[in-house]
C-alpha cells in the first residue's frame, strides 16, 4: 500500500498536475507592445504645380505641372504600453490609447511621372527635392485625411477591442477563469 502512494505521488508530480499556472497580469497584457488593427493598401497620385518663378532670369520660363502614381500603406495601430492596464480581481480595467497611424508610401516602385512641357529655349527643370517634397505633402494628406475620418477610427477602436478583449478571454481559459474586460476611453 505504501509503494502505490509512492508511485502515485510520483506520477502527480511529474505529470504536471501538482504544477500550479501563474495567474494572467497586467503587465503581461502590455508586453506585445503594439497592436496593428488595420492595414490597407491604396493606389493614388501625387501632384505638384511649379510656377515660373519671380524676377527676370524667369521671364521665359513657364509654369508646370507634374504628377505622379504611387502605391501605399496605411497602418492603424495602438501603443499596449500606453493602454493603462489594471487588475481588480477578475476585470481588467483597459484604458483606451489613441490610435498610432503610420503611412508608408513606395516612391521605388512609383509610375513614370507626368510633367506639362517646358519652354523651348529657358527650362524650369522640376528637381529631385521638388519630387520629394511632393510625396512628402502627399504623406501628410493622407495622414491628414485618415485622421479625420471618425468612421475609419471608431472601426479601428472597435477591432483593437475586440482583439483584447479575445486575448484576455483566451488566457483565462487557459488558467479556468473567466476575465472580464472593461474598457475605458
Amino acid at each position: 500500500m505504501k509503494k502505490s502512494k509512492t508511485v502515485l505521488l510520483a506520477v502527480l508530480i511529474f505529470s504536471g498536475c501538482a504544477r500550479v499556472q501563474p495567474d494572467l497580469e497586467p503587465a503581461a497584457v502590455c508586453s506585445a507592445g503594439s497592436l496593428t488593427v488595420m492595414k490597407m493598401g491604396f493606389h493614388t497620385v501625387a501632384d505638384c504645380d511649379k510656377s515660373r518663378g519671380d524676377g527676370l532670369s524667369s521671364l521665359f520660363k513657364k509654369a508646370r505641372k507634374y504628377w505622379q502614381e504611387y502605391d501605399g500603406t496605411v497602418e492603424v495601430s495602438y501603443s499596449l504600453k500606453e493602454s493603462g492596464v489594471s487588475r481588480t480581481g477578475e476585470t481588467f480595467n483597459i484604458t483606451v490609447p489613441d490610435p498610432e497611424i503610420t503611412v508608408h508610401i513606395d516612391t521605388k516602385n512609383a509610375k513614370d511621372p507626368y510633367v506639362t512641357e517646358d519652354a523651348w529655349l529657358v527650362k524650369n527643370p522640376i528637381t529631385p527635392e521638388e519630387q520629394e517634397q511632393m510625396f512628402k505633402d502627399a504623406k501628410l494628406e493622407m495622414l491628414d485625411s485618415i485622421q479625420n475620418d471618425q468612421d475609419l477610427i471608431k472601426r479601428a477602436k472597435q477591432r483593437y477591442k475586440e482583439l483584447l478583449s479575445s486575448y484576455i478571454a483566451s488566457i483565462g481559459r487557459q488558467h479556468d477563469r473567466e476575465y472580464k474586460v472593461v474598457f475605458v476611453e
